[in-house]
């Protein structure tokens, strides 16, 4: 109901047809629809589960009691996917007859029951087999080089690159003059090698080994010197080295939410300590500093080496001097170091990693301004390749005077695929390359879809899990695809890639900016859009994720945006969310795909309850995702064994074996009431925030402006910009009508020229634009037009370069240097919701050609009770419970401005949606009263509670105290993992009819279905850990049954500590140890029966 609080209004800029156009009424769901979903269950958005397989046997019967469990509990379909982390023993091989006849009768049975099936692209992850062969798999370039004397007529045989299982195949074969004061280094000079500790071998870290030196932990401030006496003075510029990697590296880690900083921030990324410093001196006994040594990061891939540039230094000893590399928590805090090169080159400063050697993230450039006579000019570079033939063999009449000659070939990188059955492990395929993953295809899915097809299944889609299998940069033929996307042939700018600085630092750099690009392109085009295609042709949906570890110079928007259902992650150690999910939402609102989905609660432990799950699931919803597979459930092939498989140690709980199972109905149930409502009508998204190009990109938490409170956004990368956006009454509209109020710039303030203009032309025509003023591009070409840059942006942001300010250009506005909470104030723009201050509160609102959706989640662990203000003008507000399913009116209020204002209370850890309409179906509805009386009154008394003997409890004992399973003096309870039933009588002396009746759980571990005078009420599982019993309570005596499951790891925690015959759990691979602390278990405090009142009618209260 809603009282008009103001007569008349002014705030319309929210109204849906001023918003979206007329035109996009048709398209959009409405309330009706809704409802229906809401009230009526649908098939198409049940969640479904990543089924494994490959870690036992596999057995019809377990495949029938999954699969029938799976139905009975509400989850929607199955995705069949070997994938394996222990011994395997006992599993059938790949493409085995046995295999064979398990999955199409899996894909039959999913059929008989009505869910969907699906199967992974490969077998393990991600995409490859023994048939891609290193022609066929992953590539990088790499380089040799060899010295020769000009001035005559040469005929001499190159040296062969280093390639695994000896495949090369050549690039380019280049020459350019040799300097020999930039081309000696410490190999060829061979210096005076020593070292302060005997126990260390100083020249082996400087030798060409590929075996590292172990460096032995030092005191704290306690040096390890290698000195290198040069015998006279030697110019450096860099130095090269391999070592050990540690730590996690930044593309590996996912990005959590948080504020802004300078350094990058991750889950499990940690800045680690500097090795120590490179140091010169011109006597051997005072030495300074020139340059630190950086660490190498762990990253998928395993790539270990680094360059560092510096201006040049002269001196006759340098020395590395290694100390306090380490921190007390290291597990290994040794240092491994070798492949040490000091060199008189001038290079680009870590330049494997702008090479996509490896995949990092691109922050500030240290390469030093280099004289023109320190590095390559490209107009002396002489392209050797139609004069060298096959055999490596060149003919060459080479000019006057020493030259270096350089071989480019590309090489495998050796990626091969992982946790998947034995025999079908082989080299992942190239990302770079069409032929390469339709190889795949054909190898592998294609006899799949084919035998499921003829023996009667039915195979819904395909499911490619993300890449970590390392970088590459190469593929054959790459070079053409580059002049194709660039416009400009690569050639002459190859040395940039064995780290050479050709023609200029900037030049050097725009190349390798361009090269990353082309690779995050070509990854979208030749892996994704192959599968996307070859899917098509089947009928069949594909559901990819991208690099969920960052491990290749990647686009992730773009790529997920590509597929036909981008899929993100959230896991289990991700309390507060992550930007994955978020980075799948908005490509599915840039690109108009109605589902993002998330591989949902990764790694989620037998030890984690449905509720924290559901708190996991709260933000991912407020993130934008509307569709969940949950990750994982590890296939169970016996029926007699508990937990049995346990996914090789990864638990993968999600299974008809966990304790909570048979109480889950509920907990699948909210999530497709959620995700259906998530799909209706589409995103409304204030912001978009723009990521550049500079790959890879994606969305990095300390990179990010403060989110103003009560605004959401979406992130965007630069083909959006150019083939979504237009303008339309000042807002930027996407093509299927989402559209969002003010665009939002990099930080770091770098934008091509291209993005540039397009951007400008979006300013032109009303947009309103927030970010630094631009200071660069990235890319080659536009070196060449820096003067149209530079007006574009004086046009845009004002000739005077004033740190802060707006500026109207054509009939939009640019705003700089002030916080993008004034930004949007200074715009006029109204907050979506006024959200409650200093609390982890997170939301979204859908849009209905008749109403508006929002899901609240109040993630904290304390109540709240908040005046909302909803930026909508619609006048009925209802709250819609996807726990229950039950519906209510809620009081309402037009503010002055044309805002809806609504007092809202939520329990800690609650979620649930409000609804706005014009509709006045709300008075059907009851009123949800939030200052109702209460009258609480404490179940007095004993309880009786039966564990199951089956299950080692005691059978039926008496509870005087709801306390702790865990603490009981009795191990059997103690260690008791299962069901136990609480049975009271309950008094209830005078019913009244007026009154709701709860019973409320003071702390509930975990799990618990209720039972009254034989009538089965509902099952509690999350907050508010309270159930309305008001239909089966009766005047007089009640017979209460509460049954009460907890986790099963405390019996698997009891069995660890006994022989294997006297163990109630089985566990294919082990999971506990008697070490691990129990978890709390039953009803703990206190049940109490309250009867609620409204307050009109409390004169007994």
């Amino acid at each position: 109901m809603v009282s008009i609080k103001y007569s008349c209004f002014s705030f319309l800029l929210l109204l849906s047809t001023f918003i979206y156009g007329d035109e996009n009424r048709t398209k959009l769901a409405g309330l009706k629809d809704a409802l229906y979903g809401f009230e009526y269950l649908q098939d198409s958005t049940r969640t479904k589960v990543w089924w494994f397989h490959g870690e036992t046997v596999t057995t019809r019967a377990g495949i029938t009691a999954d699969l029938e469990a799976f139905h009975k509990q509400g989850v929607g379909g199955v995705v069949y996917y070997d994938q394996t982390h222990g011994n395997c023993e006992g599993a059938f091989e790949a493409f085995s007859p046995e295999w064979w006849e398990m999955l199409v009768f899996a894909s039959q049975e999913a059929k008989r029951l009505g869910l969907t099936f699906e199967t992974h692209i490969s077998n393990g992850y991600v995409a490859g087999g023994p048939w891609i062969t290193p022609a066929l798999g992953m590539q990088r370039l790499t380089s040799v080089e060899t010295i020769v004397d000009g001035g005559k007529d040469l005929e001499f045989s190159l040296p062969v690159p280093e390639a695994r299982s000896d495949y090369y195949k050549d690039v380019a074969i280049l020459a350019f003059p040799y300097q020999r004061e930039i081309h000696d280094d410490s190999r060829v000079l061979k210096p005076v090698i020593t070292c302060n500790k005997a126990d260390i071998d100083a020249k082996a870290c400087f030798s060409s080994s590929k075996q590292l030196s172990v460096i032995p932990v030092q005191k704290p401030r306690e040096s390890v010197y290698m000195t290198l006496d040069f015998g006279k003075q030697f110019t450096a510029r860099c130095i090269t080295y391999s070592m050990a990697p540690r730590g996690k590296a930044a593309t590996d880690a996912m990005n959590v939410p948080g504020p802004p900083t300078e350094e990058f921030v991750g889950t499990g990324f940690r800045v680690l300590l500097n090795l120590g410093e490179l140091e010169v001196s011109d006597d051997g006994l005072t030495f300074k500093k020139v340059c630190d040594l950086k660490p190498v990061y762990l990253s998928l891939g395993g790539w270990k080496q680094k360059t560092l540039s510096f201006p040049a230094v002269t001196g006759r000893y340098f020395r590395l001097n290694l100390h306090d590399w380490y921190e007390k928590k290291d597990r290994k805090p040794h240092l491994e170091l070798g492949q040490v090169v000091l060199s008189s080159r001038a290079c680009i400063d870590q330049w494997e990693e702008k090479a996509a050697l490896t995949s990092a993230y691109i922050e500030n450039d240290f390469t030093p301004s280099y004289q023109k006579n320190e590095i390559i000019d490209p107009d002396r570079i002489v392209d050797l390749t139609e004069q060298t033939d096959s055999l490596g063999t060149v003919r060459w009449k080479a000019p006057a005077g020493k030259w270096v000659v350089v071989r480019f070939a590309h090489v495998p990188t050796g990626g091969r695929t992982k946790h998947g059955r034995k025999n079908m492990i082989g080299l992942e395929c190239d990302k770079l390359s069409a032929v390469a993953a339709e190889a795949h295809w054909n190898h592998y899915l294609k006899h799949i879809a084919d035998s499921i097809e003829a023996h009667g299944g039915h195979l819904d889609g395909v499911v490619v899990d993300s890449h970590e299998a390392g970088s590459q940069n190469w593929t054959s033929g790459f070079e053409n695809d580059f002049l194709r996307l660039r416009g400009y042939d690569l050639r002459k700018y190859l040395p940039t890639l064995a780290g050479y600085v050709v023609e200029s630092r900037e030049v050097s750099d725009g190349f390798l900016y361009d090269m990353r690009r082309t690779i995050a392109d070509l990854t979208v085009e030749k892996y994704f859009g192959t599968f996307q295609r070859l899917c098509k042709e089947r009928n069949l949906i594909l559901t990819s994720q991208d690099f969920g570890a960052l491990c290749m110079a990647g686009d992730p928007i773009l790529a997920k945006g590509k597929v036909q259902k981008p899929q993100s992650e959230f896991w289990g150690h991700h309390p507060d969310g992550n930007y994955d999910i978020k980075e799948c939402s908005s490509a599915a609102h840039m690109y108009g795909k109605p589902i993002a989905s998330a591989e949902a609660f990764s790694d989620v432990k037998f030890s984690q309850s449905l509720a924290e799950l559901k708190q996991l699931a709260d933000y991912a919803y407020a993130f934008g995702i509307n569709e969940f597979v949950g990750c994982a459930s590890s296939h169970q092939p016996w029926l007699d064994k508990l937990p049995g498989s346990t996914g090789g140690g990864r638990h993968y709980a999600l299974n008809r074996t966990n304790t909570f199972w048979e109480y889950s109905r509920d907990f699948w149930d909210y999530q497709n009431r959620s995700s259906f409502l998530m799909r209706q009508g589409m995103s409304v998204i204030d912001l978009c925030l723009y990521l550049g190009d500079n790959a890879p990109v994606r969305i990095l938490t300390h990179r990010l402006p403060v989110i103003p409170a009560g605004f959401d956004f979406d992130a965007f990368s630069t083909d959006a910009l150019f083939t979504r956006m237009e303008v339309k009454e000042g807002r930027i509209v996407l093509p299927d009508g989402v559209s969002y109020q003010m665009m939002v710039l990099p930080r770091n303030g770098e934008i091509t020229l291209e993005a540039l203009r397009k951007i400008a032309s979006l300013v032109q025509a009303g947009a309103s634009v927030y970010g630094t003023r631009p200071q660069r591009s990235g890319t080659l070409h536009d070196l060449e037009h820096m003067v149209e840059y530079e007006e574009l942006v004086n046009m845009m942001w004002g000739r005077n370069n004033t740190p802060q300010g707006c500026s109207h250009y054509g009939k939009g506005t640019v705003y700089w240097g002030m916080s993008l909470t004034d930004a949007v104030s200074k715009a006029g723009m109204m907050p979506d919701v006024t959200v409650p201050e200093k609390r982890k509160f997170y939301y979204a609102h859908r849009t209905l050609w008749d109403g508006e959706i929002y899901f609240l989640d109040n993630h904290e662990d304390t109540p709240l009770a908040h005046t909302f203000i909803f930026r909508t003008s619609k006048r009925y507000a209802e709250l819609w419970n996807p726990v229950t399913g039950k519906r209510y009116s809620l009081q309402s209020t037009l503010t002055a401005d044309g805002r809806i204002s609504v007092p809202l209370q939520m329990a800690a850890r609650e979620s649930y949606f409000v609804i706005f309409s014009d509709a006045q179906s709300t008075s059907q509805l009851p009123v949800k009263e939030w200052n109702m009386q209460e009258k609480k009154t404490f179940i007095q008394g004993d309880w009786t509670v039966d564990f199951s003997e089956k299950l080692g409890g005691p059978g039926k004992v008496v509870f005087t105290a709801l306390t702790d399973w865990t603490s009981h003096k009795d191990e059997r309870i103690k260690y008791y993992s299962g069901t136990a039933v609480y049975r009271h009588n309950l008094m209830m002396d005078d019913k009244r009819s007026e009154s709701r009746y709860l019973l409320r759980f003071a702390k509930l571990a975990s799990i618990a279905r209720i039972v009254l005078n034989g009538r089965e009420v509902g099952t509690v599982w999350c907050s508010p850990w309270e159930i309305d019993i008001t239909e089966a309570l009766e005047t007089g005596e009640n017979k209460l049954e509460i049954y009460v499951a907890n986790s099963l790891m405390n019996r698997m925690i009891g069995d660890s500590m006994l022989p294997e015959d006297q163990r109630i759990t089985y566990s294919a691979t082990s999971i506990a140890t008697p070490g691990m602390s129990l978890i709390p278990s039953g009803i703990i405090g206190s049940v109490q029966l309250v009867r609620q009142m409204s307050a009109s009618n409390s004169s007994d209260k």
